[in-house]
């Protein structure tokens, strides 16, 4: 019983691994480097609509395409299901 439960648990996390959400939590050492992150990926409010400038970007920018991140501020911890 015990090695058939290993067994599906197993199965189960490797169909996990393999399903990504499309999301990331990053933690910074400060609020101000939180601040110019934020800055720099964030929507603009334009006359009631949202619209987006270009973050600054990188070599790895059109390999990771940071033109399609939304980047907001992580929710509570306790509104999270770990």
């Amino acid at each position: 019983m015990e090695a058939q439960l290993r067994d599906e648990y197993r199965k189960e996390r490797e169909k996990v691994n393999k399903k990504p959400l499309g999301m990331a939590f990053v933690t910074f050492q400060n609020e101000a480097t939180t601040a110019k992150i934020l800055k720099d990926f964030n929507a603009c409010k334009c006359q009631g609509c949202y619209c987006r400038r270009e973050p600054k970007s990188s070599q790895f920018s059109s390999r990771l395409h940071t033109s399609n991140w939304t980047v907001t501020y992580a929710p509570d911890p306790q509104n999270v299901y770990w």
